[in-house]
């Protein structure tokens, strides 16, 4: 049992945690323990064939030390379960050594005094030796036991529940063993150890193959890749597979199974080189290593085969995604290997039909400037600081048509990743997918509230409108936390606006509705981004507390040069102005531009053509000064 539980260590990958070298220690010390065992008792039972003297008293002494490194390992594995313990392991290895000598001064004792067995006319009586290990083996059952219950509220639930079941059950066996060894002749002690590392090494550590593909799972991914990372060349090919489960398959026909997990065994059949990981019903991982670049792309255009071969036998709607490329030195652990194989991936996720792809040199570099973001983003969020300095404030001046000078600004957030500062299009999704975007809007509406306060005193203006995400609007938390913010300095709330994305519009409709009445109540108005890039009806928009219509870009473009366009835009206007709401082009950069946009009524414009973007503290020179204070 212990050869086939060291096989199965040696097969698989196991998760190698910090006990996992007191399982497998043990394991292999219980092989050496069960030959040395086998040994001993056929000299026993043949000793005018085999036995000498000598010989004999070091394969009981042997066989006495290896027992004593098995109760070590247990006893050790049992104890740093907790990490309490671990802490104390010097205390903890001291208290073992002790022990040990003790043991051994036994063994030297017993030895002198008997030598640990006797003759008897059918042979040697090893009664005494066994006993005495038998003892041993006991205390260090009791000492596990009281350790345990010492360290319970340190330690799971499995951990406590397998040790009152088999810490009780060892007693048992080892008390029969002391009891019985002289009249049954039948040494079964083996029992109290090799089955324990099984348990141990199965419940914690076992990472095994699913039986139907014969994939291993992703922790054994994890574990094989932090072993040949920067030591093997490497190839990976993410597929996943657009099918109903291969469980399921059973249901629709008993044959389809075998399409399914033919997909597999093809697979295996193109090379012993490729491994194959499960981790989940819909996503594989094949790791294709130990081979020169021509022959891994070789390989992957064969998995492709393998997929296409499959689409066409199978009798269900099947399609696949297979992101392939290799695994660069950049990619340095397990963790940014599985992000930057997702990172590539996501672009066909909402693909119905079937996709491969090979990584370029340009894949690498985007998910570097994405992991270094990610990085940044993540740090952002842990802090919660509202001055972090890489939460960088830029404004833009909006031109009122009516007045002839600019009454309002946009707020525009960058962000500083090392020396470089990225713009909004590069981090914004990355901050919504990471939960980080409420976080950056906090940061930006402090700093502008901060510099509303120093200005208002002395310059002339309406507000400056900070753009927030429709997601943020659908938390239910929204309006406190911008309101607490607001409330700590001394201006009118009016002072600032809101900005939401048409593109983008609300995850709970209800929820961001009502964060949106509750703000206009406090005199913030809200502005419609981007219109004309999304799919909101009229009705939706009508019925959502927008102040100001703020008209893309694209559409200004579209309608210069498209007759149509320029009606369907001149008709939207009139509608909008018609029904009470302010409107406001952006992205005009020329005097081309900046005429039509006059012409056609828009109230507020915003481009290149008035005023690029700039650091907030700057924005003061576009407003006019008040001539007293």
């Amino acid at each position: 049992m212990a050869e086939l539980l060291l096989f199965v260590m040696f097969y698989t990958e196991p998760k190698k945690t910090y006990g996992y070298r007191y399982i497998l220690g043990g394991t292999i010390l219980a092989i050496i323990a069960s030959m040395l065992q086998m040994t001993i008792v056929m000299v026993a039972n043949n000793p005018e064939d085999f036995y000498n003297k000598y010989v004999f008293a070091f394969l009981l002494i042997a066989f006495l030390i290896t027992y004593n490194g098995i109760l070590f390992c247990i006893f050790a594995y049992v104890n740093m379960m907790s990490i309490v313990r671990r802490s104390q392991r010097k205390e903890f290895i001291t208290l073992y050594i002790v022990l040990s000598i003790i043991y051994v001064l036994g063994i030297i004792f017993e030895m002198a005094a008997s030598g640990l067995y006797s003759f008897e006319v059918n042979g040697i009586d090893i009664t005494h030796f066994v006993r005495y290990y038998i003892a041993a083996g006991m205390v260090c059952a009791v000492a596990c036991f009281i350790a345990t219950v010492n360290n319970k509220k340190d330690i799971s639930r499995l951990i406590w529940h397998s040790v009152c079941i088999f810490v009780p059950l060892d007693m048992v066996i080892l008390i029969t063993q002391f009891i019985t060894v002289r009249t049954s002749h039948f040494i079964f002690s083996s029992t109290t150890y090799v089955p324990v590392m099984a348990i141990g090494f199965f419940l914690f550590h076992c990472i095994p193959y699913d039986e139907i593909t014969g994939c291993q799972s992703k922790y054994a991914l994890d574990v094989h890749l932090d072993k040949y990372l920067g030591k093997k060349n490497i190839y990976m090919a993410c597929a996943y597979l657009k099918m109903p489960d291969i469980e399921n398959i059973i249901n629709i026909d008993n044959g389809m199974i075998y399409k399914g997990t033919a997909i597999f065994r093809n697979i295996e059949a193109i090379s012993d080189k490729i491994r194959i990981y499960k981790l989940d019903d819909e996503n594989y991982i094949n790791v294709i290593e130990d081979v020169d670049d021509e022959t891994a792309l070789e390989y992957i255009d064969r998995l492709r085969g393998v997929f296409e071969a499959a689409k066409v036998n199978m009798d269900i709607p099947f399609n696949y995604s297979l992101v392939a490329g290799k695994v660069i030195p950049e990619l340095d652990n397990v963790l940014k290997v599985r992000q930057f194989f997702a990172f590539v991936g996501r672009r066909f996720e909402e693909q119905n039909s079937s996709h491969f792809y090979v990584t370029e040199p340009k894949d690498y570099d985007d998910f570097a400037e994405h992991y270094e973001i990610s990085k940044v983003l993540k740090d952002i969020k842990a802090r919660q600081d509202m001055d972090d300095e890489r939460v960088v404030v830029y404004a833009q001046p909006i031109y009122s048509v009516g007045t002839g000078t600019f009454r309002v600004a946009e707020a525009l957030m960058r962000l500083k990743v090392g020396d470089r500062i990225i713009y909004p299009d590069s981090f914004i999704s990355i901050a919504e997918q990471m939960g980080a975007i409420h976080v950056l809007t906090c940061i930006m509406l402090t700093k502008v509230c901060k510099e509303i306060s120093i200005i208002e005193d002395y310059y002339d203006f309406d507000a400056i409108s900070i753009n927030v995400s429709s997601k943020e609007l659908s938390q239910a938390n929204m309006f406190d936390d911008l309101m607490e913010i607001i409330g700590q300095y001394d201006f009118d709330p009016s002072n600032i606006r809101l900005e939401v994305t048409e593109s983008a519009m609300f995850e709970d409709y209800d929820i961001a509705t009502r964060n949106m009445q509750e703000l206009t109540k406090q005199g913030i108005q809200f502005y419609l981004d981007d219109f004309g890039t999304g799919y909101s009806s009229l009705e939706r928009v009508m019925n959502c507390p927008f102040k100001t219509i703020k008209f893309d870009k694209t559409l200004l473009y579209k309608a210069l040069d498209d007759d149509k366009m320029d009606d369907i835009v001149t008709y939207m206007i009139e509608v909008f102005k018609k029904n009470g709401f302010v409107t406001l082009v952006e992205g005009v950069e020329d005097e081309c531009q900046n005429q039509y946009s006059v012409d056609h009524g828009f109230e507020y414009v915003q481009g290149y053509h008035y005023a690029k973007p700039e650091p907030i503290e700057e924005i003061k020179k576009y407003f006019t000064r008040k001539s007293s204070f």
